[in-house]
């Protein structure tokens, strides 16, 4: 498991292990090609020494693998098992998806086996299967419901849910969710999608790289602030001279990227009381972005002030009092939201339009 060191202790051949997982020898293979596990091998005679923790990972990879989950979600899994919830959310909206589906086909299939009993002509089966939708566009856009918005906080959060809580962080955790509910269907709707759109490795990458710089804010001290200033303005400016990273985010900054900060910013309050090192990265940010927006009204910061209006075009608010778009532009490049390029963008932005 990851951020245990595993025990070795005694170990068992493949014979063993396949009595106690129940898999097949050419199974057990696959896994050990695939990266899935990596069992010790016998220097003198080849073999493979496999271990309790070797054991326990191929018992949660034959469950995971019987609910559906892919090899990808699994490995990502294995590597953070705090992840769980996220990809097991994940399964369960592609699992509707194709229920709705299944369930419309039939729908269609038994109205048309009804309304023709006996086919005279081809003319008379295409006249009729003109009539009918067995494979309907998008079967869950009008279904967003509980489990999309757990997964979406689950996702948002997810490095403040890696330790034991207490019956009231139970509680804000509760109210968190909710408060996602209320929001997932209409403007946290994109974000939704986007997270179904992209792969498990994707989302896991970003991951890595938001926890690390989530760690450094949160270390951030007074004496640590004006340095941390001049990193963001250099940030800043790269993406600045970046025209391939703007328009991803004009792109995104209206449907997805706005949103999603605003929603942030209305369950803050419940996350710094969730998790103290959320109200350290929550503090810390506002603090540094505070001062950086404050060297920017001045005139020593005039000319960076216009060069971000320029690359910005009007998308990025600083108006309302939280900083942090600063922040998610500093590390646009490593984030989510430039994982894709900007015809991928537009291609996504299209599919899951409501206007079309």
């Amino acid at each position: 498991m990851t951020g245990q060191k595993e025990k070795r202790g005694a170990t068992m051949r493949i014979q063993e292990v396949i009595k106690k997982t129940g898999l097949s020898r050419r199974t057990v293979y696959y896994y050990i090609d695939q990266k899935m596990i990596s069992p010790v091998v016998d220097e003198h005679n080849g073999y493979h020494d496999f271990s309790e923790a070797d054991i326990q990972k191929l018992f949660i990879i034959r469950k995971l693998r019987e609910a559906g989950l892919s090899l990808a979600d699994i490995r990502a899994i294995l590597h953070k098992p705090r992840t769980t919830p996220f990809y097991l959310h994940k399964q369960l909206n592609a699992l509707q998806s194709q229920m709705l589906t299944i369930q419309q086909t039939i729908s269609e299939m038994d109205r048309l086996s009804g309304q023709l009993p006996v086919c005279q002509s081809l003319d008379q089966l295409a006249g009729m299967l003109a009539d009918t939708d067995f494979c309907p566009e998008d079967p869950t856009r009008n279904q967003m419901e509980s489990r999309d918005a757990r997964l979406l906080a689950q996702y948002l959060w997810m490095a403040y849910l890696d330790t034991p809580v207490t019956e009231y962080q139970q509680f804000l955790w509760q109210k968190i969710t909710q408060h996602t509910i209320e929001h997932a269907g209409t403007d946290l709707k994109m974000m939704s999608r986007y997270l179904q759109y992209i792969s498990p490795e994707q989302i896991d990458a970003t991951n890595i790289n938001q926890y690390l710089r989530n760690q450094k804010i949160i270390s951030l001290t007074e004496e640590d602030y004006p340095g941390f200033v001049e990193e963001l303005k250099v940030s800043l400016l790269a993406f600045a001279a970046d025209p391939v990273q703007q328009e991803k985010w004009r792109l995104f900054y209206q449907p997805v990227i706005h949103p999603t900060a605003l929603f942030c910013v209305s369950v803050s309050g419940w996350m710094r009381e969730f998790h103290p090192a959320y109200r350290r990265y929550y503090e810390n940010t506002h603090t540094c972005c505070r001062m950086l927006k404050d060297f920017m009204d001045s005139d020593e910061g005039a000319a960076l002030n216009a060069t971000l209006r320029e690359a910005f075009q009007g998308n990025c608010d600083v108006r309302t009092g939280y900083y942090g778009e600063l922040e998610v532009t500093a590390t646009f490049h490593k984030s989510i939201y430039a994982l894709l390029p900007p015809e991928k963008i537009r291609k996504f932005l299209e599919e899951n339009s409501d206007e079309k």
